[in-house]
């Protein structure tokens, strides 16, 4: 969850180099699947399963690509462009917990105890705590966050079903580069590639690429292996106040005492919700 939540510290950096979204998201993802694809290349093991990838395993993982990578980073960041307050687009992200239960109760006949619903419940108003406050800034870009939401959790529900046996690390080069090229090509429509390299500059590329892209997607898809679509949803109750706590690490904005509040709340809910494992999900995940 510190992985998957320095984002914000990435964009932030990149923001203050004023390098615009599309090209910003084009050279992260270009730059992570540069490292993923020499990586592949220079480790025999995953040479070899990345070669003898079948067409299936790679449309799943083009599918998985578009909805996670794509569908999430460029909804939440248009709707950033377009003035969509911070708060309120956490707030609609956090509801990716609840889809994920319910369609895992619905579809995959998961057993859901009553303390798990009232864990996730918790959990939301927490993190309408630690947001620090919601206005209704560019509230009409809320259907782009939306976008992100089902992508995410589409991504998340699909990795289930299908069950790959690809290793992590081979279906991210693959995620990475499909999203590489799309984001590249949305970039070259909307500006440019062009962009002048500063020290700033590559120091937010470099956190973008090895704590967000390698970090934080590895560890998504790993836990969505491993422990589950529902559980791994669940613990993104945190971001919000991981977050928090990145922006007063790195940047001195100090949190509020109801960011604090927020912070103990979340913490509860998710406890409560992941108290005791859905061995169910475990078996199918």
């Amino acid at each position: 969850m510190v992985a998957w939540s320095s984002g914000f510290v990435g964009a932030t950096l990149a923001d203050r180099t004023g390098v615009g979204t599309w090209s910003l998201l084009a050279w992260r993802y270009l730059a992570t699947a540069l490292v993923l694809l020499v990586g592949c290349l220079l480790v025999p093991s995953l040479r070899h399963s990345f070669c003898a990838l079948g067409r299936r395993e790679v449309l799943q993982q083009v599918i998985l690509s578009v909805l996670s990578h794509v569908l999430f980073l460029g909804g939440v960041f248009l709707a950033a462009e377009e003035g969509l307050d911070a708060g309120l687009s956490a707030l609609v992200c956090a509801l990716q917990p609840l889809i994920v239960t319910v369609a895992g109760r619905i579809f995959f006949g998961d057993r859901v105890r009553i303390v798990q619903w009232v864990g996730l419940l918790i959990a939301l108003g927490g993190v309408s705590l630690s947001v620090g406050g919601i206005s209704a800034a560019g509230v009409g870009s809320v259907g782009l966050v939306a976008m992100s939401l089902l992508g995410l959790s589409t991504a998340s529900l699909l990795e289930r079903s299908w069950n790959p046996q690809v290793p992590v690390t081979v279906s991210l080069t693959v995620q990475v580069s499909v999203a590489a090229v799309i984001f590249s090509g949305v970039a070259l429509v909307t500006g440019g590639l062009a962009l002048q390299v500063t020290g700033a500059l590559v120091l937010a590329i470099s956190w973008l690429v090895l704590l967000s892209g390698l970090g934080g997607y590895a560890t998504f898809i790993w836990c969505l292996r491993h422990v589950g679509a529902t559980t791994t949803s669940t613990l993104l109750y945190l971001t919000a106040p991981v977050t928090m706590l990145w922006a007063w690490c790195m940047f001195g904005q100090q949190p509020s005492p109801l960011q604090w509040i927020g912070l103990a709340v979340v913490l509860s809910g998710v406890g409560l919700a992941t108290r005791r494992t859905n061995h169910r999900e475990q078996g199918t995940a």
